[in-house]
């Protein structure tokens, strides 16, 4: 009879705790897509992420990734951070804000850059070796109107953009609003606009249609 009552006990626990795990099944997901992400924020940074590597037989001379930041993306990316942040409407709307409005009035991109050698990851230094521009489908060719270190925090960075690992310098570069304008009588199947990086080390074209 004792062995009778434990098994029925045991039998009651796991259905009380398979009933409060399905009872807080939709909760616990929508808790867990607020702190690891939402697939709608990866999947348009990934469409809006271009990656080449470039190397010399075996050598990899450096990895260059970079993410247009449409407003599409923007859009994605101020829902994503308000979620993390549990930001009020108020201070949801000055993210918005932040990043819209630059991005209006210029065409941006995050970019990462791995180099070998570190001291060639120098992107924003005035005496870079590395020339940067944004090519048009027109092909006129834009220069930044700046190259930045991102303003994110490391542990912000890893989070939205996680191709930019530990070995990885990450920056903001913007280029004229004009680089980023359709170009009207365009050919079928033509890009949208390049981004051409090009060093002694060699040359990496991201192509956004």
């Amino acid at each position: 009879m004792p062995d009778l009552r434990r098994r029925a006990a045991r039998i009651l626990v796991a259905l009380i705790l398979a009933a409060s795990a399905a009872a807080c099944g939709p909760r616990s997901v929508a808790l867990y897509e607020k702190v690891i992400g939402s697939p709608s924020y990866n999947r348009i940074t990934e469409g809006a992420t271009r990656t080449r590597e470039v190397r010399d037989g075996l050598d990899t001379l450096f990895i260059f990734y970079a993410t247009w930041l449409s407003p599409e993306w923007v859009d994605a990316f101020a829902q994503e951070f308000s979620n993390i942040y549990y930001l009020d409407a108020q201070r949801r709307e000055a993210t918005i804000a932040q990043w819209r409005g630059e991005s209006q009035d210029r065409v941006r991109f995050f970019v990462a850059l791995y180099v070998p050698d570190e001291k060639g990851n120098d992107l924003e230094k005035p005496g870079t070796l590395w020339s940067v521009r944004l090519v048009r489908a027109d092909e006129k060719d834009y220069a930044p109107v700046y190259v930045r270190k991102a303003s994110m925090r490391p542990e912000e960075i890893s989070r939205f953009f996680p191709y930019s690992g530990t070995w990885y310098r990450a920056y903001e570069v913007a280029f004229p609003k004009e680089a980023g304008e359709a170009v009207a009588g365009g050919r079928p199947g033509t890009p949208r606009f390049k981004m051409v990086l090009s060093g002694v080390q060699g040359r990496a074209v991201l192509v956004w249609e």
